[in-house]
């Protein structure tokens, strides 16, 4: 049997293929394995970055923070322009550059989110088929769920098999060693009113619960080995991989997309391939706005100030952009409990730590990304203030529903912007995923120039109620470090506002102490989305229909986390694995059909 082949850009140059997937990320690997599964079809996937099993931390759960440190070959570095409501500060957005994308580098906790947020999903697109109740389906095809809980931590989940999926290829469960503190953590959040949620996956997410991880055996599980893993690639001979080339425009004639122009990053070669069915961009947020404004598709004046001829004016093309963003408490702790930290600055510690996940992937390494808890509150100042009063009635409603949460806050081992002073030293993480923001933030070219970066913006805290959002967080998240669960653990504050942290009226902090502290600090949730909207053909800024075709093309599709007309309250990866699902499904059903019409 033949297997998948690897190939060079320059050894496909003038070849054609049925199917080219451009970017193999996320989204980009689950679409090229789904098309790949169609007889008789030939498939090129295009990936920019480096292939996967390059780098074998990958898949070590206790190194995703030093990945994102160190891995400069791993990682896309876009930095943004000065964001004027966080004191002119530049942001750098991180995202993965190799096969598998993102899923390759971020943290790996799974968060469907609300079933709430699928339903609005549907309702703005005009399509029921995103609909919780026909996404979970599809969620449970891409899950194998292991309900197994480590010793004494069956008091804080309890997952129904009926959410869940067992024979899929993303290896989803809790981890088989807690990281010390769960369990003070879920005890501070009920003493503060927040529930206990018995699955945060469930679709109804509000609570403190467990935190379910694509993480099997001490091994990251993400879309590069779970869809193009060693085993589906020698299985599918009809499928070709480039690595390090990225797109520079595509081609096409009367509105039909017929190849791509390659660029060849490490020896600087210039490929051109066609296609004879359908190219699907699969670049992210980032980089499919990117490649559509390069090759004349996008907002006519961005390609007039460029001299770019318009093809299709889309006006939505690069807008839209929205986004979680981050802050963080941290805290110095009594030093006997474990911390990420001291791993790293150990030498001793890290050796014995590498050597144990060497001998049968446990111990540490295993440990700390691989299991965790989260909180999803509802806040009842943030619902309760004069910015969210001012909202129209459309997004009050959307913000009431009962299962959407304000906010996500997870308990991280380990400081992640205070400097440790010594590897004695034990600390941890409050993290704040600030939900629900409102400001809408742009990509777009500075340049006909295929090698510039995108130029970014954010636009975080333009709209008066994110704003909100982030004081009431950072408000809800000091009263979780201020309960009696954490008397006698946490010993200072050593990031965070400027109070007097053990005496502080909480309730009382101005809202200028909190911005000051916000505006100096907040960074992106790395969950960029909606540059490239899905929408209605009634819907002016939507960028592509219900089947992920480019409006005013042919052959031309987009499927990434680009297309989301919403920001979901979750951990957006699930949404791209659905996307790359649902696309493939799409082309599959459509081949099937071109396919019987032929022999009618």
């Amino acid at each position: 049997m033949r297997s998948t082949v690897r190939m060079k850009a320059k050894e496909i140059f003038g070849q054609t293929f049925d199917y080219i997937v451009c970017g193999g990320g996320t989204s980009g690997c689950v679409v090229a394995a789904e098309l790949a599964s169609i007889p008789n079809v030939s498939v090129l996937l295009v990936e920019a970055g480096r292939d996967s099993g390059v780098l074998p931390d990958v898949l070590v759960p206790g190194k995703y923070v030093k990945q994102l440190q160190e891995d400069k070959d791993g990682l896309w570095e876009l930095e943004t322009v000065p964001q004027a409501h966080l004191d002119g500060r530049k942001l750098l957005f991180l995202r993965g550059k190799q096969l598998g994308g993102s899923s390759a580098v971020n943290y790996m906790a799974l968060a469907r989110g609300p079933a709430a947020d699928y339903d609005e999903w549907a309702r703005l697109v005009g399509e029921d088929g995103w609909k919780w109740e026909n996404i979970l389906p599809l969620m449970k095809e891409l899950e194998d769920f292991d309900p197994k809980l480590p010793a004494n931590m069956q008091k804080f989940a309890a997952p129904h098999a009926s959410n869940h999926g067992t024979s899929g290829p993303l290896k989803i469960g809790f981890g088989d060693e807690m990281v010390p503190g769960i369990e003070t953590f879920v005890k501070a959040c009920l003493e503060t009113g927040i529930p206990l949620c018995p699955d945060i996956n469930s679709g109804n997410p509000v609570g403190v619960g467990l935190a379910q991880f694509n993480v099997r055996g001490g091994e990251r599980c993400y879309a590069a080995n779970a869809f193009l893993g060693s085993t589906a690639r020698a299985s599918l001979s009809n499928l070709t991989i480039v690595t390090e080339t990225e797109c520079d425009q595509l081609l096409y004639k009367d509105g039909v997309v017929t190849g791509l122009d390659l660029y060849h990053r490490t020896s600087g070669e210039k490929v051109r391939v066609y296609c004879r069915k359908e190219v699907v961009l699969c670049a992210g947020t980032f980089g499919s706005p990117k490649i559509l404004m390069l090759s004349g598709l996008g907002p006519r004046n961005t390609l007039e100030q460029h001299g770019i001829p318009v093809h299709v004016d889309l006006p939505g093309c690069g807008q839209n952009m929205l986004d979680h963003s981050i802050i963080t408490c941290e805290y110095k702790v009594d030093n006997s409990i474990p911390a990420h930290n001291q791993l790293f600055l150990d030498i001793g510690r890290l050796t014995e730590a590498e050597a144990r996940y060497a001998k049968d992937h446990t111990g540490p390494l295993a440990m700390y990304g691989s299991s965790g808890t989260l909180a999803f509150p509802r806040i009842k100042r943030l619902l309760d203030s004069k910015e969210f009063s001012d909202l129209g009635k459309k997004a009050q409603s959307f913000l009431l529903e009962p299962s959407r949460p304000s906010a996500e806050i997870w308990l991280g081992s380990g400081p992640s912007v205070y400097e440790a002073d010594g590897s004695d030293k034990s600390y941890l993480t409050h993290e704040l995923l600030l939900q629900n923001n409102l400001s809408r933030g742009t990509v777009t070219i500075g340049s006909t120039d295929p090698r510039r970066p995108p130029i970014l913006n954010p636009n975080f805290l333009a709209h008066p109620f994110d704003q909100r959002i982030a004081i009431e967080s950072v408000r809800m998240a000091l009263k979780i470090a201020r309960t009696k669960a954490y008397e006698g653990t946490i010993e200072q504050m050593v990031h965070g506002p400027k109070i007097e942290f053990a005496t502080a009226d909480l309730d009382g902090i101005s809202d200028e102490v909190m911005l000051d502290f916000i505006r100096k600090n907040l960074d992106q949730g790395y969950h960029s989305v909606g540059t490239c909207r899905m929408g209605k053909l009634s819907d002016p800024e939507a960028v592509v229909n219900c089947q992920f075709q480019v409006k005013g093309m042919r052959n031309l599709r987009v499927a990434d986390l680009s297309v989301c007309p919403i920001l979901t309250c979750n951990h957006t990866q699930i949404n791209a694995y659905l996307i790359g699902l649902r696309c493939a499904k799409e082309m599959v059903e459509h081949s099937k059909v071109h396919t019987h019409l032929a022999k009618l």
